[in-house]
């Protein structure tokens, strides 16, 4: 169990990997939930990676424990998720209107 969810800047475990996906593929259903008008897997796509890049960014510039390192992971997920689809979105509703 300890290399599933060993977390130093150095080394990450594959668990939390998989977490990072999740909060992606969560912050995709939501995103989709509540517009409804945008395409799901472009949603995905961009949540999953944001996600992926916000806990890894996270996890090589701040913590100092690996408890520490996985909630600001955590943290660092959801928030890169969370902008991405929403600066993704006020773009595409604003060239929408454009056209």
């Amino acid at each position: 169990m300890d290399t599933l969810m060993n977390l130093t800047p150095s080394h990450i475990g594959w668990l939390v990997w998989l977490v990072w996906v999740l909060i992606g593929v969560l912050g995709a259903l939501w995103a989709q939930r509540l517009t409804g008008k945008r395409t799901f897997l472009f949603d995905l796509i961009i949540a999953v990676v944001a996600a992926v890049l916000g806990g890894y960014l996270s996890t090589c510039f701040l913590g100092d424990t690996p408890v520490q390192l996985f909630l600001i992971s955590i943290l660092g997920a959801v928030f890169f998720a969370a902008a991405a689809l929403w600066i993704t979105g006020a773009l595409m509703n604003h060239f929408r209107k454009d056209m």
